[in-house]
């Protein structure tokens, strides 16, 4: 009977550091809360392409890489979309078009506005724009849109 009360109170003892042990396991296995992050952008012939999708994320470019951010523009209503911080140090402006919509005979129809930049140096910058009526100054800003992009060499 003595054997068999050891037995059971050797057990008993164990038990808990057995479930403890077998439960942290399980924990540090378990995997990530942590979303996955897909990059901004998309490649075409060499550059990369932003859009309005892109908004408060982050691309990775490299150092002499061209970049276009893309954003719908409706210039007759007198907004349009001008570059509101940027850092002219790691990125260069090279132009800025505005595209007529396909649907022509739609007066009043939305085009697209696209900046074009060359990245000149690595570094981070926080590139962020605004959809405005410039003469009325930035009390008329309605949108905004910032793209983070880390250049690298």
């Amino acid at each position: 009977m003595l054997t068999l009360c050891k037995i059971l109170l050797f057990r008993t003892r164990w038990v808990p550091l057995v479930f403890a042990t077998l439960l942290a396991a399980g924990c540090s296995a378990a995997k990530s809360d942590q979303p996955v992050v897909t990059p901004a952008g998309s490649r075409e012939n060499g550059m990369l392409i932003l859009t309005r999708v892109d908004h408060n994320r982050t691309a990775e470019v490299r150092v002499g890489e061209r970049i276009e951010v893309r954003l719908p523009e409706n210039p007759t209503t007198g907004f349009t979309w001008a570059i509101d911080e940027d850092n002219r140090r790691l990125l260069a402006l090279d132009r800025t078009d505005y595209v007529e919509p396909s649907e022509s005979s739609i007066i009043g129809a939305r085009g697209q506005r696209s900046f074009t930049f060359t990245a000149r140096q690595a570094g981070e910058i926080s590139l962020t724009f605004k959809y405005w009526r410039f003469w009325q100054g930035d009390t008329s800003v309605t949108e905004r849109y910032t793209v983070t992009l880390r250049i690298h060499d």
